[in-house]
C-alpha cells in the first residue's frame, strides 16, 4: 500500500476499523497506505496509427512490467524503473513500425518470501507515515521488529507503514500462489489496528512505477488480529479490500506484484505506541 511502493506522503484513506484493548483486530480496511518504491513503469500503451503511401500503416504496442507502492501505497521504497517505449510511427510507405518488445513481469516459484535471516525475495526495506506522525523505528536481525510511537496526529485516517519490495525493483508474478502467510506478534495501544498488503502495480502511481492514474493510489488491504504471541497469519489476495485505482483493476493482481507491507492505524486524530514482530513470510498456493 512507497503509501511508493517512493511518494509516501499519503491520501484518500478509507475509513480506518477502530478496536478496543492493546491488541488489534479485523475490521474496515483503512485506506491511506503510501505506495511500494521500487519498480518499473507498469504503464501500457498502444502506439500510434502510421500514414504514408496509399495504405495506412498501424503502430506497435508495447507493455512494460513494472514492480513494487506502498503501503501505505506509497511509501518510500527503491528507486523508479521507467517502462518501455511503446508509441510506433507509421512508415514512409504505408506500414507503421511497431512499438519497444513488451516485458512481462518476472515469474516467482520459491515460496520463501523471507525470514529476516538472509534478504529472500525482497529488496531494500521502505518506511513512512502521516506528515504529522513519526515512522515506526525498525530492525531486521532474524525477524522484523517494529517499534511504534507515532505521535498524535491531526487527520482523521492517520497511518504508519513498513513494506518491502521485490528484488531487482521489477513487478513480480505470483500467479501460482493465492497469498501471503506469516507469523506475527506483539501488542499495540489503545484503539489501533494493524493490516497487511499485498501490494500491485495497478494500485500504485505511475510515476511509482504503476499504472494507477487516480490523485490518489493506494493498496487494498486485509485487518488482522495482533496476538502478543507468535501467530500464522494468513492474507489470500482475495481476502484484501479498498484501494486506491482505476476502475478496472482487481483488489490485487497476481502477475504484477510489487511489494509486501504491514500498516498501523492509529484512530482519528490519535496514536499509537507498542511493538510488532514479523517473522517466516512465505506465499501459500
Amino acid at each position: 500500500m512507497k503509501r511508493t511502493v517512493l511518494d509516501f506522503g499519503f491520501v484518500g484513506l478509507l475509513a480506518a476499523a477502530l478496536v478496543g484493548g492493546c491488541s488489534s483486530s479485523g475490521g474496515t480496511v483503512s485506506g491511506s497506505g503510501g505506495s511500494n518504491g521500487s519498480g518499473g513503469n507498469n504503464s501500457s500503451s498502444g502506439g500510434s496509427t502510421g500514414s504514408g503511401g496509399s495504405s495506412n500503416g498501424s503502430g506497435g504496442t508495447s507493455s512494460s512490467g513494472g514492480s513494487t507502492g506502498s503501503g501505505g501505497t506509497s511509501s518510500s521504497g527503491g528507486s523508479t524503473g521507467s517502462g518501455g517505449s511503446s508509441s510506433g510511427s507509421g512508415g514512409d510507405s504505408g506500414s507503421g513500425s511497431g512499438g519497444s518488445t513488451a516485458t512481462t513481469c518476472t515469474a516467482l516459484t520459491d515460496a520463501m518470501i523471507t525470514d529476516f535471516s538472509s534478504t529472500g525475495q525482497v529488496g531494500t526495506l521502505y518506511k513512512g507515515a502521516e506528515s504529522d506522525l513519526t515512522p515506526p523505528d525498525v530492525t531486521t536481525d532474524g525477524s522484523l521488529v517494529i517499534n511504534i510511537n507515532t505521535g498524535t496526529s491531526t487527520m482523521m485516517y492517520p497511518y504508519a507503514y513498513v513494506g518491502l519490495p521485490f528484488n531487482g525493483g521489477t513487478c513480480v508474478d505470483v500467479s501460482k500462489f493465492t497469498g501471503v502467510t506469516f507469523k506475527a506478534s506483539g501488542t499495540l495501544s489503545d484503539k489501533c489496528t494493524i493490516q497487511f498488503s499485498t501490494t500491485d502495480a495497478e494500485h500504485n502511481k505511475v510515476s511509482d512505477g504503476g499504472t494507477c492514474t487516480l490523485d490518489s493510489c493506494y493498496p487494498s488491504a486485509y485487518i488482522f488480529t495482533l496476538s502478543s504471541d507468535p501467530t500464522d497469519v494468513t492474507v489470500k489476495f482475495t481476502d484484501q479490500t479498498g484501494g486506491g485505482a482505476d476502475p478496472s483493476a482487481a483488489v490485487v493482481d497476481p502477475k504484477q506484484v510489487k511489494g509486501i507491507q504491514w500498516q498501523i492505524n492509529p484512530p482519528a486524530m490519535g496514536m499509537c505506541t507498542g511493538t510488532v514482530t514479523i517473522d517466516d513470510v512465505k506465499f501459500v498456493e
